[in-house]
């Protein structure tokens, strides 16, 4: 019920901004692919999962048709909370491009940290479900801190920064058990500290390539169960910081709505080991 809560406590936030002005415009019918084909929305506001964007294009359109959606996320942990509202624009099946606001709580204090993602991502070649070549796209999330002071107290580089990636995915429409099976891989180039929120950077800079995997298998034509798996850099000498894993099941009643909850593992945050706890998106098409 938390979650729900928070949620609902986030919908001013997002009614209130001017990304509905944008969107309304472009998506009254944008409804010709496969309903799932789309993904649901990360916390970066990419379509995809939940922990990183895959290979799909928000929404449902294709080539004649604008689309988007809009979403909004809570995650609560141990120690943490992560809300994040946001919404992303299909350009003819081509281009995405993408907003995020997330608000990380810290529980013990009820210190927050403000981020603003922006993200671009364009279809290079293939498609999901037909033709020789999976879907590959390339994108690009540049995030940018609200306040500076605790990625500067941990030893950060940067309050900013602009991750980059190329995604591949193909769904099987007679796949695992004879059910339409999805396989995502991003290979990601970033310094971003926990998703950019404690900055970018750092005095023990790790690995700069990022291996990400997603997989799902539908159910039925409206039940998704799948995994994802985000690899991290570790560039703060004081700070540990783990990949992070989830357990997802998505619900998609109608190509304009879906829920997704999920168990995630989040590793160690700020000092603070074995981040376990759940995940829950709410998806809303215009």
């Amino acid at each position: 019920m938390r979650i729900i809560a928070a949620i609902i406590n986030t919908l001013p936030t997002v009614l209130s901004s001017t990304l509905l002005c944008f969107f309304l415009p472009f998506s009254a019918q944008a409804d010709g692919r496969i309903k799932g084909t789309g993904g649901v929305s990360s916390i970066s506001g990419a379509g995809g999962g939940g922990l990183i964007p895959w290979a799909t294009l928000t929404g449902h359109s294709t080539r004649e048709e604008l689309g988007g959606n809009m979403f909004l996320t809570m995650a609560d942990v141990d120690d943490f909370t992560l809300e994040v509202a946001g919404a992303g624009f299909n350009y003819r099946d081509r281009a995405e491009l993408s907003y995020a606001r997330q608000n990380f709580t810290i529980k013990a204090n009820d210190a927050r940290i403000s981020q603003d993602t922006v993200g671009l991502k364009y279809r290079l070649a293939g498609d999901l479900l037909y033709g020789s070549l999976p879907q590959i796209v390339v994108g690009a999330e540049h995030n940018a801190l609200r306040d500076s002071a605790t990625a500067k107290a941990v030893g950060a580089d940067k309050a900013h920064g602009t991750d980059v990636y190329i995604s591949s995915a193909r769904a099987w429409i007679d796949g695992l058990g004879n059910r339409t099976t999805l396989l995502n891989v991003n290979l990601r180039y970033s310094t971003a500290n926990q998703y950019g929120l404690l900055g970018y950077g750092g005095d023990d800079i790790g690995t700069r390539l990022h291996v990400e995997v997603a997989a799902g298998v539908f159910l039925t034509r409206s039940w998704v169960v799948g995994a994802e798996y985000r690899h991290k850099s570790d560039n703060l000498s004081a700070l540990k910081e783990d990949s992070a894993t989830d357990i997802f099941v998505a619900w998609l009643p109608s190509k304009r709505f879906s829920v997704t909850a999920a168990w995630v593992d989040l590793g160690e945050i700020a000092g603070a080991p074995d981040q376990t706890g759940f995940y829950l998106s709410i998806q809303g098409g215009l």
